[in-house]
């Protein structure tokens, strides 16, 4: 590399009483680090990052409501909140300490362990699933083949579950060749709906091989593949099962209500309910797997006093659809659909606002004559409320001058956003081209709140037509030249609902890993930096590291930003190992010098700015020292657990101390960390930081051991004792200094 980035120095260079000086020379030497790395840490002191949280959680809230990843591993619901920086959305937080990773350069992802934990409980075996275990365990590759949502991901990792209680690894569907997949030992693999074309490549000699390379490795690949997809049964017929059968719904009721009422008393009332002619109706159908688990869901907040089994039922899908289409065939005119389908687009949005964009998708569709614009309403607005199926609830809107009280309209019952959305465009073919047109245009409207629930509505709209809307909205946003790159925000922000769908994420995921690439329009990239810092990295967050590398060598300032932003989104979710592991990997490669250095700089962001909330102290502590304290613990009760959030944490610190334009910026927050001690009357954080920086010491060169007992000795207190004397006097102690 080029010198800024130095992990060792000549071992003849001469020690200094202050290492910054003796530093001088040399990295006079040195090219001095590119602008568009000073300029990303100006920019970052001078961001206003409380206000692009503020937004980005507003802009999850509003993609929530069209987000039900019941076999994606996350459950969402429209309630954003955030416990310490970890951004969680009522769903399972990513906070559990886990280090092991796999290094197969496909794996996009792992599956949660609550997920397992509830495929576990909830799972019904079928009549198929004898056989489905009996094809694995001989072959242990097993393809299972059958229509959306008939359970094919679930049943696949029960198959895996039970045969390991470590990790599963989620492979990138979108993976083209699997004949040159590399195992690992005893590990467990499973592919939600490989791509069609991906599925199409798949034969006997490429599965005869696989198939001996998992033996081999005492490993085990489930994939799932969408009935439609074009494969040879015949062909695949020793390691492929037609997945057909369902399993009864009351006995998958009664697991599931098990699942979410862990109070035996609970679940003993949660029998009567579903005793209840009008639940027992639903019963009587066939369900799928999925709204079995809605039903549940429902019902339990029906027993904790939640809801009422009225509304409950009211919010169930198949109630909701069946209502919304009995509302359309009652309401026959153009203002009223206009009126409706902006309700379901803007709900919860001022009332006027709601009115204007109404009148422009009418507009859009069927201008008004001259006497419909002049003809005035019959019906009182609290009329119209009514029969809308809406109510007002007084709030706030931003204004340039600040908050102002402002009437906003919600439907009564929320679960009609999706319902309205899917039956219009699937029951009013003429609206499509004129509703897409209309959902662009209010990706420019002024109030922000607009915007947001735009994005999520042509998100909702691409799971029934993902090229139409591709090309008619979200390319078109992506691809804007817009200098806030608000447009580009919403692009990433649609993009992040249909990735929860097993068939459309590939679609996803191929288009981004495409945009990753270009380098004649960074605004596409800019996109897909953006898109992997939301959920589509919280669900992939393998496959966005992978990406986000690919656009960071391009050396842009804009784009570098993003990248940072994405990073530190998805180290927040909690995939700590992952992200850290990977700018380890991202530093290490000395012939992409400027991507190295901005990975150091990624490493500062994050022990600046990512913090934890503990219960064992009211402020909440750095991450990355929460993370060697916990790690700490786990050594301490089981002397065999692998140490390697402190290895990791240390061979960055190396190697961002020996990086000019970090080195003093780490020192800063190695400074506060001994000020974090000090201010602890108990003191517990101090094994974990004197740890970390007698290592430091211990392991690095003369010039890098004197820079850090130099330091230490321009922090120590004289008259009362602090963390630093002491760390300074077992440094002196130990290593002979």
């Amino acid at each position: 590399m080029n010198g800024n980035h130095e992990e060792n120095r000549p071992s003849n260079e001469q020690p200094a009483e202050n290492p910054e000086s003796a530093a001088k020379s040399k990295e006079a030497k040195e090219s001095n680090s590119p602008k568009t790395l000073e300029e990303f840490i100006k920019n970052f002191a001078g961001s206003n990052s409380s206000k692009s949280i503020s937004e980005f959680l507003q802009g999850l809230g509003a993609a929530n409501v069209f987000i039900d990843a019941r076999s994606g591993g996350a459950y969402f619901t429209d309630r954003v909140d955030i416990t310490g920086d970890v951004v969680g959305v009522n769903q399972t937080k990513w906070t559990r300490v886990s280090a092991k990773r796999s290094s197969v350069k496909e794996v996009a992802g792992q599956v949660l362990s609550a997920d397992i934990e509830k495929v576990r409980s909830v799972y019904v075996e079928t009549a198929s699933y004898t056989q489905a275990k009996s094809i694995l365990s001989e072959k242990h590759v097993l393809i299972l083949c059958g229509d959306s949502n008939y359970g094919k991901q679930t049943t696949a990792i029960h198959l895996l579950a039970i045969l390991t209680a470590e990790e599963i690894f989620e492979i990138n569907p979108t993976v083209e060749d699997l004949s040159s997949f590399q195992c690992e030992s005893a590990q467990m693999y499973v592919i939600d709906t490989l791509a069609p074309d991906s599925a199409e490549k798949l034969n006997s000699y490429v599965l005869n091989s696989l198939s001996q390379k998992l033996r081999e490795q005492q490993s085990y690949l489930v994939i799932t593949v969408d009935s439609r997809a074009r494969i040879s049964q015949e062909t695949l017929g020793r390691y492929i099962l037609n997945w057909r059968n369902l399993p009864t719904c009351e006995e998958l009721l009664t697991k599931h209500l098990a699942w979410y009422l862990k109070d035996q008393a609970m679940l003993n009332s949660s029998h009567a309910l579903t005793q209840i002619d009008s639940v027992r109706e639903w019963l009587t159908n066939k369900l799928l797997p999925g709204d079995v688990d809605r039903l549940a869901e429902l019902l339990a907040k029906v027993v904790k006093s939640e809801l009422t089994l009225e509304d409950a039922l009211a919010r169930f899908s198949l109630r909701t659809n069946e209502e919304v289409e009995s509302w359309f065939d009652k309401h026959s005119d153009l203002n009223q659909h206009t009126f409706m389908i902006t309700v379901a687009v803007l709900n919860g949005i001022n009332y006027q606002e709601v009115i204007n964009a109404s009148e422009n998708l009418q507009s859009l569709i069927k201008p008004p004559s001259d006497e419909e614009k002049a003809s005035v309403p019959t019906s009182k607005r609290s009329q119209k409320l009514k029969e809308f199926r809406t109510h007002l609830v007084q709030g706030y809107q931003n204004t340039e001058f600040g908050l102002s009280s402002v009437e906003l309209i919600e439907l009564d019952n929320p679960a009609f956003q999706p319902a309205i959305l899917s039956y219009v465009w699937h029951e009013y073919d003429q609206y499509r081209k004129p509703l897409l047109k209309w959902l662009e245009d209010l990706g420019s409207h002024s109030n922000f709140e607009v915007q947001i629930r735009a994005a999520a509505a042509v998100g909702e709209l691409s799971k029934y037509a993902f090229g139409d809307v591709l090309d008619q909205v979200v390319r078109l946003w992506a691809k804007s030249q817009n200098q806030d790159r608000q447009l580009q925000r919403l692009a990433a922000l649609a993009l992040s609902i249909p990735v929860f769908e097993s068939n459309l994420a590939p679609q996803v995921l191929k288009l981004l890993h495409y945009w990753s690439t270009l380098k004649n329009n960074l605004n596409l990239p800019w996109t897909a930096a953006t898109a992997y810092s939301g959920y589509v990295g919280l669900r992939f967050p393998d496959i966005a590291l992978r990406d986000l590398f690919a656009i960071a060598q391009s050396g842009d300032g804009q784009l570098l930003s993003a990248v940072a932003d994405s990073v530190a989104s998805i180290f927040n979710a909690g995939f700590y190992f992952t992200v850290l592991n990977a700018i380890k990997a991202w530093t290490g490669q000395a012939n992409t010098e400027v991507t190295a250095q901005f990975g150091l700089l990624i490493f500062w962001v994050l022990i600046h700015e990512a913090k934890v909330a503990t219960d064992s102290n009211k402020d909440n502590w750095p991450t990355l020292l929460w993370l060697v304290w916990e790690e700490k613990k786990l050594v301490k009760e089981n002397p065999k657990t692998v140490q390697v959030y402190e290895d990791l944490v240390i061979c960055l610190l190396q190697r961002a101390l020996n990086l000019k334009v970090t080195r003093k910026l780490v020192l800063q927050e190695i400074r506060k960390w001994l000020q974090l001690v000090d201010d602890d009357p108990e003191h517990k954080l101090y094994e974990t930081v004197g740890s970390i920086i007698f290592t430091l010491a211990a392991q690095g060169t003369w010039q890098e051991r004197e820079r850090i007992t130099y330091y230490l000795e321009q922090w120590k207190s004289v008259e009362k004792p602090n963390a630093a004397n002491k760390i300074l006097s077992k440094i002196k102690k130990h290593l002979n200094i």
